[in-house]
C-alpha cells in the first residue's frame, strides 16, 4: 500500500468492482477512457461488469502490472492509477489514470498520486521513464501531468505521447 497525504493506494481487486466503479467507465465524460486487454482487444464505453470485473482479474498477479485503487482516507474509491506493462529491464513503465468521482476532478489527485507511485516505482523496481499517451483534447490532463514533470514527446492529430525521467 503506498500512503499520500490524502489517500491510500492499494492493488486493484476484482471485489472493488461495483456499479460506480462501472459508471465511471460508461459516463459520457469518460470519453477518453477505455480498456486495452493483453490480448490488444480495445473496449471504449458500453463496458459491462462482467468484461470488467475480468480486466481488473486479469490483472491480478501479473509481475508486468502495477494495477492501483485511489481510495480516501475513508475508503471512498475514487478513481485508479495503472502501469503496465512494466518493463523491468528498460527500466520502464507504460501509466493510464483515471479519476472516476467527478467530485475529486481539479483537486489535484493525479498530481498527488502519480509522484507517490512513481516513487514506489523507482524504488521498488527500478524505473527510470514513465510513458503514457494522451488525447490531445483532453486539456486538463496534459496540463496535470506536465505538472508532474512529463514532456511532449511526440504529438499527432488526436494524441499525444509523453515521457518522464524519474
Amino acid at each position: 500500500m503506498i500512503t499520500t497525504q490524502r489517500f491510500l493506494l492499494r492493488p486493484l481487486i476484482a471485489d472493488d468492482v461495483g456499479n460506480k466503479y462501472l459508471s465511471w467507465l460508461n459516463a459520457e465524460e469518460s470519453s477518453y477512457i477505455g480498456l486495452t486487454y493483453s490480448d490488444g482487444k480495445y473496449v471504449k464505453n458500453h463496458v459491462s461488469m462482467e468484461e470488467l470485473k475480468a480486466y481488473v482479474s486479469e490483472r491480478q498477479n501479473r509481475r508486468n502490472v502495477l494495477f492501483l485503487g485511489i481510495f480516501t482516507k475513508k475508503k471512498q474509491h475514487i478513481g485508479n492509477i495503472k502501469y503496465e506493462p512494466i518493463d523491468y529491464k528498460g527500466k520502464t513503465a507504460v501509466m493510464g489514470i483515471l479519476i472516476g468521482d467527478s467530485d475529486w476532478r481539479g483537486k489535484g489527485v493525479a498530481i498527488e498520486v502519480i509522484k507517490a507511485s512513481a516513487h514506489y516505482l523507482a524504488e521498488r523496481y527500478g524505473v527510470t521513464t514513465i510513458f503514457l499517451g494522451v488525447n490531445q483534447n483532453n486539456k486538463a490532463a496534459v496540463s496535470a501531468y506536465q505538472k508532474v514533470g512529463f514532456k511532449i514527446k511526440e504529438q499527432n492529430k488526436n494524441s499525444i505521447q509523453m515521457v518522464w525521467q524519474l
